[in-house]
């Protein structure tokens, strides 16, 4: 008598089989699907930090570029406004998902690490003249990849890529 449906460890086998091949196709896809994340990153902070220099040499007065340590975001404020608070950033805005500051160093972020929300650092001062008050380096990126670093030159305000991950 011929059979009318499967067993339940034919069942089984075909369920593991899809599983396995989604386990393997779904960081791919991501991957294709937004492969520039960490290179828009770059972009938007080297970008931010050399329109802080710009205004601080256009307005005559330092300017204060801050991340949010273990996070995403960012902002740019005046630096000549030490204890008046009701003063609001000038520019804020965080880098593309999901990418976030990390602490200064080589070698790949932890796949399973995510953006915290943790204070507001000042990474650099920026001078009128077009100086830094201190040399910085900056470092973040996208989970399971190498981080990126940008350094900051303070006597000359220039702002250079150190580490690109691979791929980016």
């Amino acid at each position: 008598m011929p059979r009318s449906g499967f067993t339940l460890l034919e069942m089984i086998l075909v369920m593991l089989l899809i599983v396995a091949a989604a386990s393997i196709a779904v960081p791919l896809m991501d991957s294709m699907m937004h492969p520039n994340q960490v290179g828009a990153a770059i972009d938007a902070v080297r970008a931010q930090l050399e329109l802080t220099r710009a205004r601080s040499m256009e307005e005559g007065r330092p300017f204060r570029f801050s991340i949010v340590d273990g996070g995403a975001g960012f902002q740019v404020e005046a630096d000549d406004t030490e204890g008046d608070s009701d003063v609001p950033p000038i520019v804020t805005g965080k880098l593309p998902e999901p990418c976030f500051f990390v602490s200064n160093g080589t070698g790949i972020i932890d796949a399973s690490a995510t953006a915290q929300g943790g204070a507001m650092k000042s990474v650099a001062v920026f001078l009128p003249d077009g100086t830094a008050r201190d040399d910085a380096e900056l470092s973040f990126g996208r989970p399971g990849l190498a981080r990126a670093t940008i350094r900051l030159r303070a006597i000359t305000g220039a702002v250079i890529l150190v580490t690109q991950p691979k791929g980016n």
